[in-house]
């Protein structure tokens, strides 16, 4: 019967425990509109999962036409379409719709002079072909006779809203067809491409193009049923700088606020930079974030010519550089070069410039750096997509999980996670949040609530509402990098917000995700506090430290008798002395690891200050005492202890800043080896600390003509050192002959690369 009852209470037990978790879900497609995410990038779908938009090639420009607004010289805001139509307006935006089976037929009645319209593509686009599809079916027939002309949008007139427009194409005969096309390349003698490897398979490496916003299209017969179903206005790929803002990205010239008219959708506006007083010099004119990583196909950009513009439009000597997002150690993104200055004699100041980058490349950042002294003029700039975003961040609000604080478990996510894609995650949490307002001067700059109050009505700007972390919120997390690992953030808390990072190694696939599930219980304490003294030691010296616990109790919590403390090195067991309200107690058990010590009460603890006597070495400046508190119930978790203060748990090495060597207390012993197999002096040993980085090391022997005999492998012991150990073989086994040999040790740090040598003896 014993037994019988001890079996039901192993099944019974963790499923109680389990049924007290709660979980907090984030699976529809109504909570992840209220993240923050690239517009245009990633896909919010009914069914609550999200994906990495794919850009596809070719683009179809004119269904998307009227989604884009833009100033003409009479009207302040004119929206793209079907926007001119000399008959049958009405029916005349059916011919972008993106349907086949729908059409304009002009009005029979009508005269021949106004069979036309004329569609407002809403920005500039580098068109390449122009598809014009016809109905033939009863009561509708293809245009017979037409032309097509297109326009950059260019003013012609100060005050009128004239375009000149160029023949693109059009019939030389009677056209019985429901199909035409015809190819954009007007101006192409005055283009220059510039190509970077070599093309992937079925990759589209045409260039021929033309600038383009108005497309015009005038029938030049009359005739029985005549109609127009679609029209195509075919470009390489979707343009992506014009979302730039909307994705959170940005384009800056150094604050001169010129660069953002490139990526308008407007040739009236340009960016030009003359730096007269700086002949010669290469200098980094614009910076540009496009929000987040893309495969990039091409980059165009075309020139723009006006007063200010000596000679003809031309883009100047320049580089071009690209950078995936990648950081320099100084925290500065790290850019290659895409594109370097050609000879001066080879360059003819083209118009347009096409880079193609073959195979794609992975860009967030592209950066243009001119020598000399000007830039030219740019009106506009192309940035074209292939396949799914590569990767993209998508980042939550400050989500309430409770009104009292949890104990965050665990983070799962629910995804489809093709070959050569990734979700990576990070959180961090807190427990409260600051609401207030920020004010203005009306020349923009922050002011005080005060200094806003007293000012004069005119002078008074904005007030502009914010909700921000209280002081408690911690940093974000490392990176989650796979789903149902333990909670990485402080708890317990009762707000957390999410970073999650969708990735992927190829434009032909993209990783979905699903759904985030939070896992959190109920806390042990409503909270605890924590603080060592002293905070200062010596770098490797013993060191006497008492660390404090005090519990936040409140009815219904549960309390604990699991204490953990992470340590520089595994505490000296004698040293250990653990007090609870002042009185000394015994613990039930006592395990003592070279990071940390992990101690069972024989009581359950809620209101009374813990303290724990240890003795460890420090080797890290600062080095945090982290401590958590858990229960033997439930003894796969911790809640963490939070520090009573700033820096209340953190020990300081003074002597380590003012130090500019990487290794400390170096020593071999012995130093004579007799690697002769009686037990005495077979194996050198090695010690030493590392100061302020935690860089690769390598430890090697070298013989004195400089030949590498081995490398030694080690770690770091109880105490904190490092220790490698060397038996006097070479790397191959073989017992090395006698004489002196080199020790050096080596840390490989993103500053600098140190080393340090010593002599070891070999005697037999």
């Amino acid at each position: 019967m014993n037994r019988l009852w001890l079996c039901l209470l192993t099944l019974v037990l963790p499923a109680s425990f389990a049924h007290s978790q709660e979980v907090y879900k984030i699976n529809t497609k109504a909570q992840w509109e209220t993240w923050t995410y690239p517009v245009g990038a990633v896909d919010l779908r009914g069914d609550g999962s999200i994906r990495p938009v794919k850009f596809e090639q070719p683009f179809n420009a004119a269904p998307s036409s009227p989604l884009f607004t833009h100033e003409l010289k009479k009207i302040k805001e004119q929206r793209g379409g079907v926007w001119k139509a000399g008959s049958n307006a009405a029916d005349a935006p059916l011919i972008i719709d993106d349907d086949t089976t729908t059409y304009w037929k002009p009005n029979q009645d009508d005269p021949l002079d106004t069979w036309w319209l004329e569609i407002d593509l809403g920005r500039m686009v580098a068109v390449k072909e122009v598809r014009l599809h016809f109905p033939d079916e009863e009561g509708a027939r293809p245009l017979r006779a037409l032309r097509v002309f297109g326009s950059d949008g260019k003013f012609q007139s100060i005050t009128d809203d004239v375009f000149l427009f160029n023949l693109i194409g059009g019939t030389t005969k009677r056209n019985e067809e429901t199909f035409l096309s015809y190819p954009v390349a007007f101006g192409e003698a005055t283009k220059r491409v510039l190509s970077f490897g070599q093309p992937a398979e079925d990759t589209d490496v045409s260039t021929a193009f033309a600038p383009t916003q108005y497309i015009r299209i005038i029938a030049d017969v009359k005739s029985e049923d005549a109609a127009l179903a679609e029209v195509e206005v075919i470009s390489f790929g979707q343009n992506i700088a014009q979302g730039t803002a909307a994705r959170g990205g940005i384009i800056d010239d150094q604050g001169k606020e010129r660069a953002p008219k490139i990526i308008d959708g407007d040739v009236n506006t340009f960016w030009e930079e003359l730096n007269w007083s700086e002949t010669g010099q290469f200098i980094a004119q614009w910076r540009w974030d496009l929000g987040a990583v893309f495969w990039i196909n091409r980059v165009i950009f075309v020139a723009f010519q006006e007063t200010t513009t000596w000679g003809r439009p031309r883009i100047l000597r320049h580089r071009l550089l690209g950078s995936a997002g990648e950081l320099k150690p100084s925290g500065d993104v790290d850019f290659d070069v895409l594109f370097d200055f050609p000879a001066p004699g080879d360059w003819n100041n083209p118009e347009p410039i096409t880079y193609l980058m073959q195979p794609y490349r992975p860009l967030r950042y592209l950066e243009m750096i001119f020598g000399g002294s000007s830039s030219g003029a740019m009106a506009e700039a192309v940035v074209v997509p292939t396949g799914y975003v590569a990767e993209v961040e998508l980042r939550s609000d400050f989500l309430k999980i409770d009104d009292s604080p949890k104990v965050f478990r665990t983070l799962e996510w629910d995804a489809d996670l093709p070959p050569g894609t990734q979700i990576l995650a990070q959180t961090r949490s807190g427990s409260g949040l600051d609401e207030g307002n920020t004010y203005y001067h009306r020349k923009g700059h922050e002011v005080t609530e005060d200094e806003y109050n007293a000012l004069k009505k005119q002078w008074k700007g904005d007030i502009v509402p914010y909700i921000r972390p209280s002081a408690d919120w911690s940093g974000w997390s490392n990176t989650y990098l796979f789903s149902g690992q333990e909670f990485l953030s402080p708890s317990p808390r009762r707000y957390v917000q999410f970073r999650v990072l969708l990735k992927s190694d190829s434009p032909a696939v993209a990783p979905t995700l699903k759904g985030l599930r939070l896992n959190y219980t109920d806390s042990f304490l409503n909270g605890a506090l924590g603080q060592v003294t002293p905070n200062e030691a010596q770098v490797g010296q013993p060191e006497n430290f008492t660390y404090v616990l005090q519990p936040d109790f409140k009815s219904g919590d549960k309390g604990f008798n699991r204490l953990r403390l992470n340590t520089p090195s595994q505490a000296a067991a004698e040293s250990v002395v653990i007090r609870v309200a002042d009185a000394e107690v015994e613990p039930v058990s006592l395990a003592l690891l070279p990071d940390s010590l992990v101690v069972e009460l024989s009581q359950v603890v809620r209101r009374q200050e813990v303290e724990i006597d240890l003795q460890v070495n420090v080797f890290a400046n600062p080095y945090l005492f982290s401590a958590f508190v858990g229960h033997t119930d439930e003894m796969e978790f911790w809640q963490q202890v939070d520090p009573a203060g700033r820096a209340a748990t953190t020990v300081f090495l003074p002597e380590v800043p003012a130090s500019e060597s990487l290794l400390d207390k170096v020593a071999i012993s012995p130093k004579v080896l007799t690697p002769n197999g009686d037990g005495i002096g077979d194996h050198a040993e090695i010690r030493f600390a590392v100061l302020k980085t935690d860089a690769p090391i390598a430890v090697d022997i070298y013989a004195l003509d400089g030949r590498q005999v081995g490398s030694l492998a080690g770690g770091r012991s109880s105490d904190g050192y490092l220790v490698y150990t060397w038996n006097g073989t070479n790397d191959e086994g073989q017992r090395v002959p006698p004489g002196i040999y080199v020790c050096r040790i080596q840390i490989d740090a993103q500053a600098a690369v140190q080393n340090l040598a010593q002599i070891i003896n070999v005697a037999y």
